[in-house]
């Protein structure tokens, strides 16, 4: 057989299966609409929580950049790609989570794959909740480090893993601050607490929390930051930018400055994008009404966690595809969510809201999902009539059943 023969019959298989997976061009998006071969859509499914992807103050400030500094940065980070901004932003980005430094990186998968695979080594072992986002284990694996799972959120089973493996020079605690298939969030206490008592650095992905929780916005991490070693964040969700970051003591981020290979051979982020990602901070900090516009909208679904991203589990392959087409034909692109992203058995459609979502949009999502999904979801209630208290980081919910496989 032929490698194109056997590449053919492997798509086929995942065809048949539900899980083929193709592209799907939009044009003149806005972070919430866009247009798909000449149909209107109204987009539920994107990470930009405060819709300030779009906003002018932000535009503004990397236009102007643009046509100081140009469109590339033009090399790698330790050559000559190192901007007056880039410093600037990292700068701020280690005041607003409150650590000694913080290091950009092109995006939140490279600050992942960046961080464990620069600390971690082969003698070394990585102990990560089997729902940690792909850009986590990816970057464990990279290290060559051994590396353990432990059930979601099942923090005794965690403890276990540390009881008896203690024969590592250096052991990390990894896990996400709210999850990004189930909206779910960790429960940060816990981890510290085992981080403190197994003497381990703790990694903290924060990526769905920073801009979205906290009284003030930083983050599902806001008031335990000096406890947690390592906070990895991204600029392109809550921020409406694009690119990633680690913020960490001074000596742990000049060690990922010299070990980190996905920071040392990659090209830098345009600066143009720093200044983006500076003016988003500046708004965040000083505009606490993009949060609370966010959290009235999440408050329009009754649902379990309170999180910007609401998973409607269908749970077979073929059937959330059907839905998801179904409601595409009435102009809502809710994408289905299939293996490997999540667990056979556990596909779903991944309903993410912004701010920016309006009252309209709601009403058309409800009218679809109506039609289209019976009883299997609940109907969204009215908005709520008083604005709602901006949340701490929640308590950790029950471990979900069926999540045993983790997304590879």
């Amino acid at each position: 057989m032929t490698l194109a023969a056997e590449l053919f019959q492997e798509l086929e298989e995942l065809r048949q299966t539900g899980l083929l997976r193709k592209l799907r061009t939009l044009s003149e998006g806005s972070g919430t609409h866009a247009r798909w071969e000449g149909k209107e859509l109204v987009l539920f499914c994107g990470n930009d929580y405060l819709g300030l992807s779009r906003h002018p103050e932000i535009i503004a400030a990397a236009t102007e950049v643009l046509e100081k500094y140009g469109v590339g940065s033009g090399a790698a980070r330790l050559i000559s790609g190192t901007s007056d901004l880039h410093t600037e932003l990292e700068q701020e980005l280690a005041r607003f989570k409150k650590k000694e430094k913080a290091l950009v990186f092109g995006s939140g998968y490279l600050a992942n794959l960046g961080a464990l695979s620069g600390l971690a080594g082969e003698k070394d072992l990585i102990v990560m909740d089997k729902l940690s986002h792909a850009s986590l284990i990816d970057g464990a694996r990279l290290s060559g480090a051994s590396l353990r799972v432990f059930p979601h959120k099942n923090y005794s089973k965690c403890e276990e893993i540390f009881q008896k493996e203690t024969n590592h020079p250096r052991r990390i605690l990894v896990s996400d601050a709210v999850f990004s298939m189930d909206g779910d969030s960790a429960d940060l206490d816990e981890l510290i607490r085992l981080k403190e008592k197994y003497n381990c650095l703790l990694l903290i992905d924060d990526a769905h929390g920073i801009g979205v929780y906290g009284p003030e916005g930083r983050g599902a991490t806001e008031g335990r930051e000096e406890k947690i070693d390592l906070i990895v964040g991204t600029l392109s969700k809550a921020l409406g930018v694009f690119g990633g970051f680690v913020t960490g003591s001074s000596i742990l981020i000049e060690h990922l400055i010299n070990f980190s290979r996905p920071f040392i051979f990659a090209t830098a982020p345009p600066p143009a994008l720093c200044a983006a990602a500076l003016k988003s901070l500046q708004l965040i900090q000083n505009d606490s009404s993009f949060r609370e516009k966010l959290w009235r909208n999440v408050d329009r679904f009754e649902t379990q966690n309170r999180s910007p991203i609401v998973p409607f589990i269908v749970g077979d392959e073929k059937k959330a595809l059907e839905i998801s087409d179904k409601l595409l034909e009435e102009g809502i692109l809710i994408p289905a969510i299939r293996y490997p992203t999540v667990a056979r058995g556990r596909a779903r459609l991944r309903i993410t809201v912004s701010a920016a979502h309006s009252e309209e949009d709601f009403e058309k999502l409800k009218r679809a999902l109506n039609c289209h999904c019976e009883t299997a979801f609940q109907q969204l209630p009215p908005p709520p009539k008083a604005d709602p208290v901006l949340p701490l980081p929640p308590e950790a919910d029950p471990p979900l059943a069926g999540a045993e496989k983790q997304p590879t």
